[in-house]
């Protein structure tokens, strides 16, 4: 008999809506919808036209009314044109980028939507949102109303007063924060009235209002908790800390400016009584909510809204049996069925939106009520047929305790990675809008399918013993991220800009016509028709101006312009500049003052981790301004460190144990020094001293052949002949038989069994190894000799990524794992347990799996990555 597991919700007893009469709410229609815009994904209506900020603006709007209930509702736009502050700081919002069409194109529906709610919207030329907010908001408070303004925008924080409260959205669209005098004086330390000294300070990027710089967060605060306002900071400045002094001196004139620019003006309110409710326009709302598929807003207005066609398709998916009645889930004979919906800027502000339980019966229950603590307390006690899911990892960011439940997950995202690692698509089908008993649907099929496929190809063990547990270990270093010094970074990005400034200016004088540095056909020009330097190499579309043929060109002894130089420093400095520090600029998370890089396990077909939205994983390690743009990535306070641990040689190593060579075992095993080794065996030189060449000679054959590289490849690595290459390889070969019969037998199997595996047990079909790029049997027999070794070390990254995330959370110090850099693992600790860390980190990593050889890590320590 199947047991019955209770869930029990939050009981909400809802009786008749009686609307508080003394309740203004002031709605920032433009902020509130943007804000959206940018935290939702991208979503569409049935007709393709664009709703995240149509959705998001309706789910935040709602919750307001239905958590206050106020008779009185405005909702304030701001309207086109230049208002006041234009005129009076030319450069404001000079910077801002115009917005997205899609943002724009779904203003005019938000409006409708509203009106037809039967709400005020207004907007007036020459006025912005907030100072219309501002006023309606004193001359409602004055007349006796109570005021709650809903808006993402700090600015507004500085209207608070008894009577005035305001309700900012910290997470998503869903997780709101309501902010009173006291609980504004507890989290700032100063009065809400001087919340316009505060951000001019700061100042204000997103409106280019420039603020005091090396003034952060936590240094105004200070000032302001001790002086009350900027007047107060001047006059005491001689009292203050030299540094803070410095930054603060000459700058008062800005500073109050600043001030003047970011506090709210009262000249233009609305009344109240002109914000009453009026009645609600039913058949517009249908055609609207039909048009742009807002199901929730249908519910709360009890509108039968979605065509019986849209009805019909959808449902072709959905679980057909009964619903469970909420607050239950049965323990039957299969796996529970957990269909989630996510919402939210991601990984920072992502939160669980709804929850809903499918059983193999066909049933399924939403138990959105219940939440995800009440479901992760039941199912540590029960579910021993486990749960099917997707997206592990993602789950774990809005919710960590979910990696509570770890061992009973069997997650269709990853099952599907394993099965087809070069299918770039893991989402199964499941989108944003489908519904829940839609997802538990889809899970089932999946798990049907793939279970049995998981089984016969052995990778059973991989999912739960490597890249389940791996999601949480993942989930927290997305959450926690590393924090970045923008300051040093706008200082680069400055000096970098005028840099490029001098080497255009410098460029057009000398071509006495000014060049685009960024056309090919106009750097061609230059170089080999105006100024007469001879071509390298053609392309089908003139004379190359690439890398090769400038640094060639530079170590011509001709020309006294030294333009190739310049050329190549231009191009340098432009892509470190838009590469790198642009984007981890627009990356850091205004919030915490971190980048949240994305950290994908399902994404390459050897099993490596990638890194997006920033890529960590390719910040510049080489030329003039490496270091400057990795400076700027510092740990969380400053007095906590980074400690890595670098595996040395690893796939070099994995090679010996997969081979077998005795030669290779035999240097690992005594720590000699594997590319003088392979130097002297491959070069007939036993006993003498090898030099640095020939070393680095031995070290591009061990890489080069590791990774399937021919005879001209190797040629062009070392700049020598076919046959010079061709002789290294044999002699190579002949002194490392095993590793020849290992690589020849790998390629041999892999084209027979249509798959590479890893000493672990992933697989690699070859069928699904993507053709970008013309790939032909040569290229295929590559990824069968590299992916074993390659696969393998990813493999062993992430079960000492697994087992230094359990060995970090007992000690001292408060470690946390940060980053994975293929081949490093990075953490971030208390500078004084550094040492500690260190000696941990190289514990865990080198005993993190048993090899024939052993494993090696380095380890290191600094305050910013350009010490890692």
């Amino acid at each position: 008999m199947p047991r019955v597991i209770v869930l029990y919700p939050q009981v909400e007893i809802k009786g008749v809506r009686i609307l508080n009469d003394n309740l203004v709410l002031l709605v920032d229609g433009h902020g509130l919808a943007y804000r959206a815009f940018y935290a939702l994904p991208e979503l569409n209506a049935p007709d393709g036209s664009p709703t995240q900020a149509i959705l998001g603006f309706v789910n935040m709007f709602l919750k307001a009314l239905d958590e206050n209930d106020p008779k009185m509702v405005g909702i304030i736009f701001d309207a086109a044109g230049p208002t006041f502050r234009h005129e009076a700081f030319s450069e404001y919002k000079e910077n801002r980028q115009p917005a997205p069409e899609p943002f724009k194109e779904q203003l005019p529906a938000i409006k409708d939507i509203a009106e037809a709610m039967g709400f005020t919207v207004y907007e007036r030329e020459g006025v912005e949102a907030d100072d219309v907010i501002a006023a309606t908001a004193k001359k409602a408070k004055d007349e006796g109303h109570d005021v709650l303004i809903l808006t993402a925008d700090k600015d507004m924080l500085q209207l608070l007063s008894h009577g005035i409260r305001v309700m900012r959205p910290v997470k998503g669209v869903s997780t709101f924060k309501i902010y009173d005098r006291e609980r504004f004086l507890e989290e700032y330390g100063f009065e809400p009235e001087a919340m316009a000294d505060y951000l001019a300070l700061l100042g204000d990027k997103s409106d280019n209002i420039p603020g005091v710089r090396g003034i952060g967060e936590k240094t105004a605060k200070s000032l302001l908790t001790d002086y009350g306002n900027l007047e107060g900071i001047y006059e005491a400045l001689n009292e203050l800390k030299p540094g803070v002094r410095k930054a603060l001196e000459g700058q008062k004139d800005q500073v109050l400016t600043t001030r003047d620019l970011i506090r709210l003006r009262l000249e233009s309110p609305l009344a109240p009584e002109d914000l009453f409710r009026k009645e609600k326009d039913l058949k517009r709302l249908k055609r609207l909510c039909d048009r742009f598929a807002l199901k929730k807003l249908a519910e709360h207005f009890n509108l039968d809204v979605i065509e019986e066609e849209y009805v019909s398709m959808k449902n072709k998916t959905a679980f057909p049996g009964a619903e469970v009645p909420a607050g239950e889930i049965i323990e039957s004979q299969g796996p529970l069925f957990l269909a989630w919906l996510g919402e939210g800027k991601y990984p920072q502000g992502f939160v669980i939106e709804r929850l809903f339980a499918g059983l193999p019966d066909r049933r399924f229950a939403d138990i959105s009520n219940i939440g995800a603590e009440g479901f992760i307390k039941a199912a540590e006690k029960g579910l021993s047929k486990g749960i099917v899911l997707s997206g592990f990892k993602e789950l774990c960011v809005a919710e960590p305790s979910f990696r509570n439940i770890m061992n009973k997950v069997w997650d269709a995202k990853i099952a599907h990675y394993l099965i087809h690692p070069d299918k770039g698509d893991h989402s199964l089908g499941i989108t944003y809008d489908m519904d829940g008993s839609q997802v538990c649907n889809r899970l089932y099929e999946a798990w049907c399918e793939m279970e049995p496929k998981l089984k016969r190809q052995g990778l059973i063990k991989v999912m739960n013993e490597i890249d389940v547990p791996l999601s949480p270990v993942l989930a927290s270093m997305e959450i926690y991220g590393i924090r970045l010094d923008c300051d040093r970074l706008e200082k680069l990005e400055e000096e970098l800009g005028e840099r490029i400034k001098k080497i255009q200016e410098k460029i057009d004088k000398t071509a006495g016509a000014h060049i685009n540095l960024n056309s090919p056909k106009q750097v061609s020009w230059l170089l080999f028709e105006h100024l007469g330097y001879p071509p390298v190499k053609k392309t089908k579309t003139g004379y190359s101006t690439d890398v090769s043929v400038l640094e060639e060109l530079a170590s011509l002894p001709i020309g006294s312009d030294g333009l190739p130089g310049l050329l190549l420093e231009h191009r340098e400095i432009t892509k470190v500049l838009t590469g790198f520090v642009q984007v981890l600029l627009r990356s850091v998370d205004a919030d915490s003052g971190c980048v949240h890089t994305i950290l994908e396990h399902t994404a390459t077909g050897t099993g490596r981790l990638s890194s997006r939205d920033p890529n960590l994983q390719n910040l510049p390690a080489y030329g003039t301004w490496a270091g400057r743009v990795r400076e700027a990535l510092i740990p969380h306070d400053p007095g906590r460190v980074f400690v890595a641990g670098d595996y040395s040689q690893i796939e070099l190593r994995v090679l010996a144990h997969m081979s077998g060579e005795e030669k290779l075992l035999e240097a690992f095993a005594e720590d000699r020094d594997i590319h003088s080794e392979t130097a002297r065996w491959i070069m007939g030189d036993s006993g003498g001293e090898i030099s640095a060449e020939q070393r680095r000679i031995a070290k591009m054959v061990n890489f080069g052949l590791l990774y399937g590289m021919g005879q001209y490849g190797l040629s062009q690595r070392l700049a020598i002949s076919r046959q010079e290459a061709a002789e290294l390889i044999e002699r190579y070969f002949s002194a490392f038989p095993r590793v020849r019969e290992f690589l020849e037998r790998s390629a041999e199997e892999a084209q027979n069994k249509g798959y590479t595996e890893t000493i672990f047990g992933r697989r690699r079909p070859l069928e699904e190894v993507t053709t970008v790029d013309g790939r032909g049997n040569n290229a295929l027999k590559r990824v069968a000799i590299n992916t074993p070794i390659q696969g393998s070390a990813a493999d062993i990254a992430r079960i000492a990524m697994i087992k230094l995330d359990e060995s970090l959370a007992e000690a001292g110090g408060s470690p946390k794992l940060v980053l994975q850099v293929h081949d490093s693992l990075v953490c971030e600790v208390d500078k004084d347990h550094a040492t500690e860390t260190e000696m941990k980190l190289k514990k865990v990593m080198e005993s993190a799996v048993e090899l024939s050889v052993p494993l090696k890590v380095q380890t290191k320590s600094g305050v910013s990555f350009a010490e890692m």
